[in-house]
């Protein structure tokens, strides 16, 4: 089960699908106000709460998973988070095998928002930032800031982001969407107490050049939460990444996931012995 952050979609796997999905069966969504799903207006509130809610239906209702994994990226961390407590809440408790988390805005004190995000975010920017928006203008930005290497237009990946920004009008509700920002900031911690806690195997995959969730994000998360939590754990970085590790090095997230799934015990390792391969930065005992 992959799940997609802000503000784009589970486009940003197609890479990593293509990777996996002659091993795996691969599950996704887009929630509403992205991608191709439908962009209702205000007064609808986008919740994570809401989002984690429908991931839970998505799983146990409609998909009717049961030896499931979930990767995460940016905003979908923070769904994901939720609806694994809501799994756990269930009668009888459903866990997923493994839980791994990418790059994003975990831990928001030790973030750098942008100020494109601080502009959408406020009340009295966010409606004018957005109308001076297109969705070709956001597809570049991100293309220039976010991958690695850089991107422009020209490559299918930052053009399919550009017509998935357009469809329905997505670019109209990212005031509205960006907004998860304060329910992540008013919850983050008790998210992350409540999976230290928690007996399911969590890998952190991060890319080194993110300036926006930098590495000091989950080398917090790693010590504060994770390291010593019960299960198998493990923290891995990615030389060659940026934001959206599974566009820049889906071959290599695709292996640290085969890895993950396989629930053996590895050594500290540089995957594959390659120079730009990522690195098992620690573990914790299984």
């Amino acid at each position: 089960m992959l799940v997609h952050g802000f503000p784009t979609s589970s486009i940003d796997y197609f890479a990593l699908t293509n990777e996996l999905s002659a091993e795996f069966d691969i599950f996704l969504l887009d929630f509403p106000g992205y991608g191709l799903s439908e962009k209702p207006p205000e007064p609808y509130v986008y919740s994570l709460y809401d989002d984690a809610r429908l991931l839970v239906h998505a799983i146990t209702e409609v998909w009717n998973l049961t030896g499931f994994r979930i990767l995460t990226h940016d905003r979908g961390s923070s769904v994901g988070l939720i609806a694994v407590g809501m799994l756990a809440a269930q009668d009888p408790p459903i866990a997923p095998l493994d839980l791994i988390v990418t790059n994003g805005n975990i831990y928001l004190p030790l973030s750098n928002l942008t100020v494109y995000q601080t502009a959408l975010l406020d009340p009295a920017t966010g409606r004018a930032t957005a109308a001076a928006t297109t969705p070709e203008t956001l597809a570049a930005g991100l293309g220039a800031s976010t991958f690695m290497p850089r991107r422009t237009l020209d490559d299918p990946e930052i053009a399919a982001l550009a017509k998935c920004f357009a469809h329905n009008d997505g670019i109209r509700v990212l005031p509205d969407t960006i907004q998860y920002l304060n329910e992540r900031a008013a919850d983050e911690t008790s998210w992350l107490d409540t999976l230290s806690k928690s007996h399911i195997n969590t890998t952190v995959v991060w890319g080194v050049h993110d300036n926006v969730a930098p590495l000091r994000v989950p080398n917090h998360i790693w010590q504060a939460y994770l390291k010593d939590k019960p299960g198998r754990n493990r923290y891995w970085v990615v030389p060659g990444g940026d934001h959206y590790i599974q566009c820049d090095a889906p071959a290599q997230l695709a292996q640290i996931v085969r890895l993950t799934a396989q629930g053996e015990d590895i050594p500290l390792q540089t995957l594959g012995n390659q120079p730009d391969g990522a690195v098992l930065i620690d573990q914790s005992a299984s």
